[in-house]
């Protein structure tokens, strides 16, 4: 394994209905990385089956349909907002840990689709997230055992990719978020001199 292969940040989209996982490769372009099932997404569904086994994904989602007082989908709107997500087997799970278990899941699988380690990761939030949805979304990626490098709000991640933050390059940009449980609308000046963004 190369070093540089070794350093790798990838970046997390912890959705509210489905999750992804994304990385540059060898030749400079941005690659999302499947999972498992052979998929680019990964609901963002948690089936608590027993005390010890927990499952994270499609086969959550179809569990939801027979056992929904033992799945949690839909955590991301309770990130900073609330202590409990879920009450199973008598013990109470909190939004953090249930994100976690998506986020280990996401990184799981990229590892063996890619064959990079994931320890490094950039996860995205909302722009309305507060600080506390922010904090909350940092304690999950490390109860999930990654290195949480920085929380970037979705619509810059955008722009990043876009390329609109290259010096001398001014512009007036729309970015909409059509996702599964959020809309979110963003107005960002960029300039030289930096980046300022209006949340809609």
């Amino acid at each position: 394994m190369s070093q540089e292969q070794e350093g790798t940040v990838f970046g997390i989209d912890l959705g509210t209905t489905y999750s992804c996982i994304s990385y540059i490769d060898d030749t400079g372009n941005a690659q999302i990385a499947e999972n498992m099932e052979g998929g680019r997404t990964t609901p963002s569904v948690v089936y608590f089956a027993s005390e010890d086994e927990v499952v994270v994904g499609q086969a959550a989602k179809d569990a939801a349909v027979l056992e929904p007082d033992r799945t949690v989908q839909f955590v991301k709107q309770l990130m900073g907002n609330s202590k409990v997500a879920l009450e199973v087997d008598g013990k109470e799970k909190t939004p953090e840990e249930i994100s976690s278990y998506i986020l280990k899941k996401v990184a799981q699988d990229a590892e063996q689709s890619t064959g990079y380690p994931v320890k490094n990761v950039v996860i995205t939030v909302p722009a309305y997230f507060g600080d506390a949805e922010r904090q909350a979304t940092k304690t999950a990626g490390e109860l999930a055992g990654l290195n949480v490098m920085s929380i970037v709000q979705e619509p810059v991640a955008a722009a990043v990719y876009y390329g609109c933050t290259k010096a001398g390059t001014d512009q007036t940009l729309l970015v909409y978020d059509l996702g599964g449980g959020t809309f979110d609308v963003t107005v960002m000046n960029v300039s030289s001199d930096g980046t300022e963004i209006q949340v809609g």
